[in-house]
């Protein structure tokens, strides 16, 4: 019995009354089991508390990422838009440069067309994300291609403001036209002579006036000329105010047009106050009055 009872573990329960006391005896190989049991039940509860606290973290860090999502998504939608807005404003620049060349051909708006297509193609495989990105890649495109034609154009005008500028427009001084331009007899010598240019009369002192932009190259008594002033506009362009009673400019002087530069006079081969005024071209004279009118 006694070495039976050594593989065996027994539990006594003795109760405060006086029934007799419990006995339990249970095998060695039983308390064990139970004792591994009871290890591996502790063991896969701390395991599944830790997974449990893993996922929990997981579940939080999804939704941080999902939110995270929604923003970035929110974002690419607004780069869509802003993206859509700045085409627009690039068409309206590519209006604005035809406007500025002065004409509008169905190949550009063609060229304008075919691009905005190209950018905000709405098809299946295209995202929105692919179309801010396609969009921006193609517009730094054509931008700075329009930089290089915005800056011809604007070149373009610069030149065209300069000639118009020195273009000699409108009359020199106020008056009447004694002697017109052309084939005449010389009001000195009664023979047959060509004028070069055209008679302004009026009272002695009249303000006379630069009809463009230019520099003043002579500023002096030049014989027959009287008081003269000759100015250099550029482009060919030379005009001459000869006769003056004064001069109020200087040699290499910039003038521009209007500004006053003399006053009428009657110096040199003169019979009375008035105006000799020329416009040459390349150093040919032509008609004052083409450039009077103006």
């Amino acid at each position: 019995m006694q070495g039976k009872d050594k593989n065996k573990f027994t539990i006594m329960v003795i109760p405060h009354n006086e029934d007799s006391p419990l006995v339990f005896k249970l095998p060695l190989t039983l308390i064990q089991i139970i004792g591994v049991l009871l290890l591996g039940v502790i063991m896969l509860s701390i395991g599944f508390a830790t997974k449990y606290v893993e996922l929990v973290k997981s579940l939080d860090e999804l939704d941080s990422l999902r939110q995270e999502n929604i923003a970035k998504s929110a974002q690419i939608e607004l780069l869509a838009q802003e993206a859509e807005i700045l085409l627009e404003k690039f068409e309206e620049l590519k209006k604005l440069e035809e406007k500025l060349r002065g004409y509008t051909d169905d190949e550009t708006n063609a060229e304008t067309n075919q691009l905005r297509e190209y950018l905000f193609a709405t098809n299946r495989g295209i995202t929105t994300l692919d179309r801010a990105n396609r969009s921006l890649v193609h517009i730094n495109e054509n931008i700075q291609q329009q930089k290089g034609s915005m800056e011809s154009i604007i070149s373009d005008i610069e030149e065209q403001n300069r000639l118009l500028n020195a273009t000699p427009r409108g009359w020199p001084t106020s008056g009447r036209i004694t002697s017109p331009f052309g084939n005449r007899r010389h009001p000195i010598t009664g023979g047959r002579d060509f004028h070069t240019g055209i008679d302004i009369a009026n009272s002695t002192g009249t303000p006379i006036y630069a009809t463009a932009y230019g520099r003043v190259t002579v500023a002096s008594y030049r014989g027959g000329w009287g008081n003269l002033v000759v100015i250099e506009h550029g482009y060919g362009y030379t005009t001459y105010y000869a006769h003056l009673s004064r001069i109020v400019v200087r040699p290499n002087q910039e003038v521009s047009r209007g500004q006053l530069i003399g006053y009428m006079g009657s110096t040199g081969s003169s019979t009375g106050p008035h105006l000799h005024y020329e416009v040459r071209v390349r150093g040919n004279p032509v008609n004052p009055r083409t450039y009077m009118n103006k």
